[in-house]
């Protein structure tokens, strides 16, 4: 139960213009361009595959960024029966470490049980909707990211005109 509260995964089958490996270079450089402007040094990049972790505690200086959340993860595309599909994987073990320590707070506070279990409550429910707001941000920019491939890389069509 735990590994679902930490991590997300997703595979989707997508369309493209372009060869898989060069849709997937130019997919891979522009994810890549924005991990160095959100502060995500660690990144290894293969043929197909970017891995990445961030650094602990960069999302108190990098204001309301897609990977603030996410502790490490990874995009990769593969290729099966003339399908091409795109693999990513992103853990929120960070937020869910630092969630879980704090559960100590309402264990040691004095008061009533119900206070206590009011503040345990805030603290998950704060967890969660951290968790499925970076799940959605997260694929909401895989999707823009791969429009943006496909638009760039879109055959340019002539006009009827132009074809004779």
């Amino acid at each position: 139960m735990a590994i679902g509260l930490i991590s997300h995964s997703r595979m989707d089958k997508i369309v493209m213009n372009i060869h898989p490996d060069d849709f997937a270079k130019e997919f891979i450089e522009i994810v890549d361009a924005h991990l160095e402007r959100s502060y995500v040094f660690h990144r290894n990049i293969f043929k197909r595959k970017i891995d990445f972790k961030g650094s602990v505690f960069r999302f108190a200086w990098n204001g309301w960024n897609v990977f603030n959340t996410i502790s490490n993860g990874e995009i990769e595309f593969e290729s099966k029966d003339d399908c091409t599909f795109i693999n990513h994987k992103i853990y929120f073990t960070e937020v869910f470490t630092i969630s879980f320590l704090f559960t100590i707070i309402p264990l040691t506070m004095g008061g009533e049980w119900p206070l206590r279990l009011f503040v345990f409550s805030l603290i998950w429910l704060a967890y969660i909707a951290s968790y499925l707001i970076g799940v959605y941000r997260f694929n909401s920019f895989i999707s823009e990211m791969l429009i943006k491939v496909n638009l760039s890389s879109a055959y340019e069509l002539k006009e009827e005109s132009e074809l004779g």
